[in-house]
């Protein structure tokens, strides 16, 4: 009798069940092999002496912690955004906020545009907005104190989350209602789908000049 036989059957089934469930519970990883596309991006760190809500609490060091989740989220697309720079940028003296003007606008007209990059995706950061964060147009607009819900295998650092969210938008892509989408909103998941990912590096290549994979 050799030694496998002496295992216990009921061990073996145990064994069986774990190694299935691990093999479920990891990400699915596409087959295709995906070359690196490095989009730069210039992060803003807002300040305001009298517009409380628009001054960031967050230093450089979190700035770049935020970018680096950022970039393991992305990395399923095969997308990297590198930081070209980190800056304070004072906001504009701009009016009290009034009830019938949404926050993304006020929050729009306050950031002065004469430090943006030429060539890079810019990202400011502000203490506090209505929405999480916004995109239309530039800049890249995200709120250090979002709110949102969580859902099963989502982001730790949801401010990361909310600026990969709407760097997905930079990249043309749309909300989704699938609570674990990186695209849903006002929720912590981090997941893309196989379209979303195709879309999204095709986009990154027009943002990089080149032309789109076939």
């Amino acid at each position: 009798m050799n030694a496998l036989t002496k295992v216990p059957v009921h061990f073996m089934i145990r064994l069986q069940i774990s190694v299935l469930f691990l093999m479920w519970s990891l990400p699915l990883q596409s087959h295709e092999p995906f070359s690196p596309l490095i989009l730069r991006a210039r992060i803003h760190l807002m300040q305001s002496i009298t517009n409380p809500r628009l001054q960031t609490t967050l230093t450089e060091k979190e700035a770049r912690a935020i970018f680096d989740e950022v970039n393991v989220i992305w990395s399923q697309a095969g997308i990297r955004f590198e930081v070209e720079a980190i800056s304070s940028l004072q906001a504009l003296d701009s009016t009290p906020k009034r009830w019938y003007i949404k926050d993304r606008d006020w929050v729009k007209a306050a950031i002065p545009t004469n430090q943006f990059s030429p060539t890079a995706i810019d990202v400011c950061f502000v203490k506090d907005m209505g929405p999480n964060g916004f995109f239309y147009g530039e800049p890249v607009v995200v709120c250090e104190t979002p709110e949102f819900h969580k859902v099963t295998g989502g982001a730790e650092n949801i401010v990361a989350r909310v600026t990969a969210h709407e760097l997905g938008h930079v990249l043309f892509l749309q909300h989704r209602q699938e609570r674990t989408n990186l695209m849903a909103s006002g929720k912590n998941g981090v997941s893309l789908s196989p379209q979303e990912i195709k879309d999204a590096r095709k986009r990154a290549l027009e943002i990089l000049g080149q032309s789109p994979q076939p």
